[in-house]
């Protein structure tokens, strides 16, 4: 291909990127302007607005918070995860956050350096353009430019379930490494299978990506690329066990002396890129395999959390939705499939990835050895069941996997990967052109379906009044702030917060007043956690209402041995004041508060109820 040619080709697929990242930005992130907080849209069709957790959204932001607040290179790097920076003044482990180590700690240097800001919605974007750019680099060669192109385009735009995790689960919708790593492992085991060379390269790519993804998300993200690896790996074993030890095809020492020059010619031809691929790794090695080891050890030791609350199942016969107006994953179809989904595109990568990856993967039969990886590891996500069927717990990286309908996040890079041995040479040029057409129009309806639930999320803005009350609390005198009603609980369903709904996510404006707080949420809480609180009596203090269903969810005030214990508990604590939730009392209830510590010296409203 002539070099201008090339040149232009190059362009035009960067400037489509640049177009492509721009509508994103406006389609599913929407604002670059205030920190990821809670949101002011309604909820989703045919679901009731308590599914849409506008809270939980705050979470993100939090854990890149407590890192920069938390976290020390040296001697090596850790995080002070037990403090009593939450749960004050008790004090408690914070091991079970959705730590996503690279996200936190892009976040916590910007947040030194700038305080609070838009820069989990730079980091989203950033993710996406690294799997369009760096899936594009990693086919090229194999699949040619047009291929690479849409596998990038592919693997990025077309994972629906990941962009709807935007952004109340912001964590899982990062996904750049992790699926860079299952691109990189089948690039691995195509050339063993076909036995072509694999390059010294490739190689050193593959482990800088195992270490990198470990920056992901832990729970759920890192695990799938470990899932890949190993699974890889040992596919490429067993291959190499039947080749040169059952079958003696050649010698193994001669294969291994071959194999060593070969990667010496490697290193020795590419060596700049093989110094700057190590020095990835052993930068990236210094700092997440420390403090990998640590979280899985402190969540190792608080593990015993007795039973799984809340463990949701996706029925694999979702698979076969489509993305249509008038029928797709994103319509509460739980009575039909008889299961317990988490969220709304549980299960289903669409119509259209099922088909080019079914067609790609029929007409590659003959070389069907390359995809047994991938299917082994779509078969376990697709079998996987938290309690009854727990395929996916072989591996230890999931032993809190309790949302199965979370492995859909890796449903669109397997199918994409199918779909790259796709083929209409062989079809009668009528053929060829209708389906083509049909695709197209397949693809261009389900993005339309998927992206239309985008519009749900209209971005909460914080105004100047709300940053002068929180610099308010930051300056006073104490070093913790009382939040009542405060929420301390778990996804698994341990901890005293019957207003879940409301307040779940207040403590998360630590970010912002820099003090500690009472209440803090996890994704799981031991019993031991929560006992400060039941065995001081805090629970009896939240009163629900349990029968009527009042919009007001706090129905009573305290007793008068009740606010004994409340105004002596905030007399004997460092407290700068209280943040009194007044959308969750009554209005009697308030006033007492008044009468008692005296009239607010301000008030504002935050996505979290008004103070």
């Amino acid at each position: 291909m002539p070099k201008a040619i090339h040149f232009a080709i190059v362009a035009t697929q960067i400037v489509t990127l640049i177009c492509l990242c721009l509508a994103f930005s406006v389609l599913v992130i929407k604002d670059f302007y205030h920190p990821l907080t809670g949101f002011t849209g309604p909820g989703l069709p045919g679901y009731p607005d308590s599914t849409v957790n506008k809270e939980y959204v705050d979470l993100w932001e939090y854990t890149g918070f407590y890192f920069a607040k938390n976290f020390n290179f040296f001697p090596v790097p850790h995080l002070n995860l037990t403090n009593n920076q939450a749960f004050y003044p008790y004090g408690t482990n914070s091991v079970f956050q959705p730590w996503g180590i690279e996200k936190d700690l892009f976040y916590a240097g910007l947040y030194s350096l700038f305080q609070t800001g838009p820069w989990l919605q730079f980091y989203y974007l950033l993710s996406i353009a690294v799997t369009v750019v760096f899936t594009f680099f990693l086919l090229r060669k194999d699949y040619g430019l047009y291929r690479a192109a849409g596998a990038g385009f592919i693997a990025a735009f077309f994972n629906f379930y990941a962009i709807a995790k935007y952004p109340q689960h912001v964590g899982y919708a990062i996904l750049h490494w992790t699926i860079l790593s299952f691109f990189a492992d089948f690039l691995i085991v195509k050339r063993v299978v076909m036995r072509q060379h694999v390059s010294l390269r490739l190689i050193l790519l593959r482990v800088c990506l195992l270490v990198l993804s470990l920056g992901q998300d832990l729970g759920y993200v890192a695990g799938y690329a470990l899932t890949s690896f190993t699974v890889s790996i040992l596919y490429i074993i067993a291959l190499n066990i039947q080749r040169y030890l059952i079958k003696k095809e050649v010698k193994i020492k001669k294969i291994l002396r071959l194999q060593l020059l070969s990667y010496k010619r490697d290193f020795f031809t590419h060596p700049k890129t093989s110094l700057i691929l190590l020095a990835i790794t052993a930068i990236a090695s210094y700092i997440y395999l420390p403090l990998v080891l640590q979280i899985g050890k402190a969540a190792k030791s608080l593990s015993d959390t007795g039973d799984f609350y809340g463990a949701w199942w996706t029925n694999p016969a979702r698979l076969i939705i489509p993305f249509f107006p008038f029928l797709n994953p994103g319509q509460n179809y739980a009575n039909f499939f008889l299961d317990s989904t988490e969220a709304f595109f549980d299960g289903s990568p669409g119509w259209f990835l099922l088909i080019v990856g079914t067609v790609g993967l029929w007409q590659a039969r003959k070389h069907i050895g390359i995809f047994v990886p991938l299917l082994i590891i779509l078969l376990l996500c697709l079998l996987y069941h938290p309690t009854f069927l727990p395929t996916l717990k072989i591996f230890p990286w999931f032993s809190f996997n309790r949302v199965s309908g979370r492995s859909t996040l890796v449903y669109a890079v397997i199918f994409c990967i199918f779909a790259l041995g796709i083929n209409l040479e062989h079809w009668r040029s009528f053929g060829k052109k209708f389906l083509a057409v049909a695709l197209v129009l397949l693809a261009c309806t389900e993005l339309y379906t998927a992206y239309s639930y985008k519009a749900y999320y209209q971005p909460a803005s914080l105004n100047e009044n709300f940053y002068a009350y929180m610099n308010y609390i930051k300056e006073q005198p104490g070093e913790a702030v009382l939040d009542f009603p405060f929420c301390v609980h778990g996804g698994n369903g341990i901890g005293p917060c019957p207003y879940y709904v409301y307040n779940s996510g207040i403590f998360t404006l630590r970010r912002f007043h820099k003090k500690k707080v009472m209440g803090q949420y996890f994704g799981r809480l031991h019993p031991s956690q929560a006992e400060p609180y039941i065995a001081a009596g805090w629970d009896k203090l939240l009163a629900p209402d349990t029968q009527k269903k009042t919009s007001i969810p706090q129905v009573k005030c305290f007793r008068s041995d009740e606010w004994s214990f409340f105004t002596d508990f905030y007399k004997l604590n460092d407290f700068a004041g209280i943040n009194l939730y007044t959308d969750l009392l009554t209005k009697d209830c308030t006033q007492e508060f008044y009468g008692r510590f005296g009239v607010p010296t301000m008030v504002t409203e935050a996505p979290t109820g008004e103070e």
